[in-house]
């Protein structure tokens, strides 16, 4: 059987090779080692580098990250999983299964309940107990199609370029974008300065929002090739903040012929744009699966008291395929093994995103992998899990 262990710094340059090769090869043979810009040391420096040895051969590799994550009034720590790869001249042999089985073992023992990525394939990741875990939106629109939110809040205020080390100012207004939501993260300073503010090709424009010294809202983005504001946070603590954003986009309508607007609220630009001027697409956002069905259920607080058996389906961790009694009072809950009758089966993938909130149970009985054996289960199975936002805004 492979090894599973963290990656030497002596075989560092083995795994940027095999990173490179699977998310880059594009840009041709490249030795990262070559690359020694700071800020992309800095970039790249974050999480665990594990990988699946044969020997002193590398098979597969995966980096972990742990953050501090949101969960129905909660906070839990969230595994993320990143840079799975492995060379071409070992796939189709399983190493990325095994990998995954074995960081979500390593999760467990860390006391990470939940885990989360970002899919180049949802079918592929599905296979081992990953779900969507929400959808997110990309708004197109021309820049002076944003006039009317001008229009509504005047010029009051001012915008102020931020850099990195001025991070601490934007706080307030992310935890005000993300209250309440589920996955958001509590960023540290290092996070904030080396990735939120990055992106692969250079440090990002901040530019924030502020009234009477206080930052209420701020846009992160670049401008791409094609004259297009691509952005890569659009975070508000309010409407009126909001509004003052699509002010600043408005404002690059000699610049720029389009706007990207990504995030998941897709609703207030349509509720200021004409909505013949903007193209709203939604997308997958990052999957999300349970690493440890007690500890994950157990987390969060309930809007009601109840007690339900679930016969959990799971076949890559059989530490979660068993029957686990969940039973809440006063909105805590615990969950106990169990050798009461099943009031419903689920596999581990729909449960996951019946956390989270993404789907709703009726639709969790027609397109996962739920079936209850009564309408009053399915109905307290709704109160247990009512649907919630969700954003992860992490890339990792």
């Amino acid at each position: 059987m492979p090894d599973y262990r963290p990656i030497p710094d002596d075989a560092m340059a083995e795994h940027g090779r095999i990173t490179w090769y699977s998310f880059n090869a594009e840009g041709g043979v490249n030795d990262p080692e070559a690359d020694t810009e700071e800020r992309l040391e800095r970039y790249w420096s974050f999480g665990e580098r594990y990988g699946l040895f044969d020997g002193d051969d590398l098979l597969s590799v995966v980096t972990h990250h742990e953050f501090d994550g949101r969960l129905r009034g909660a906070r839990i720590p969230l595994a993320g999983v990143g840079g799975v790869a492995t060379p071409p001249e070992h796939r189709r042999r399983g190493h990325v299964g095994e990998l995954l089985a074995r960081s979500l073992a390593d999760y467990r023992e860390r006391g990470w309940p939940l885990s989360a990525l970002r899919p180049f394939d949802e079918g592929f990741y599905g296979r081992y107990g990953w779900a969507t875990g929400y959808r997110y939106h990309t708004a197109t629109v021309d820049p002076a199609a944003l006039s009317r939110a001008a229009d509504l809040v005047g010029d009051e205020g001012q915008f102020v370029r931020l850099r990195p080390d001025d991070h601490e100012r934007l706080h307030g207004a992310y935890d005000g974008w993300l209250a309440g939501v589920t996955l958001g993260t509590a960023r540290d300073d290092d996070w904030w300065h080396d990735r939120t503010f990055q992106h692969f090709e250079g440090e990002l424009f901040c530019y924030a929002w502020e009234q009477a010294g206080d930052v209420r809202g701020y846009l992160l983005y670049d401008v791409t090739d094609d004259r297009t504001l691509r952005t890569h946070e659009v975070a508000a603590a309010d409407r009126e903040a909001y509004l003052h954003l699509l002010r600043f986009c408005r404002n690059h309508d000699s610049q720029v012929e389009e706007v990207e607007l990504v995030g998941p609220e897709a609703d207030r630009v349509l509720a200021v744009v004409d909505r013949d001027a903007v193209t709203v697409e939604a997308r997958s956002g990052h999957m999300v699966r349970i690493v440890d069905v007690p500890a994950a259920l157990s987390a969060p607080s309930y809007p009601v008291d109840a007690r339900v058996v679930l016969d959990v389906r799971d076949d890559v961790a059989d530490w979660n395929d068993d029957r686990f009694a969940l039973a809440v009072a006063d909105g805590a809950a615990t969950v106990e093994r169990t050798d009461d009758p099943a009031d419903a089966t689920v596999g581990i993938g729909t449960l996951s995103q019946l956390l989270v909130g993404h789907l709703p149970v009726e639709r969790a009985r027609v397109v996962g992998s739920l079936d209850v054996e009564d309408e009053a289960t399915a109905e307290t199975l709704a109160a247990l899990f009512p649907t919630t936002d969700a954003y992860l805004p992490e890339s990792f």
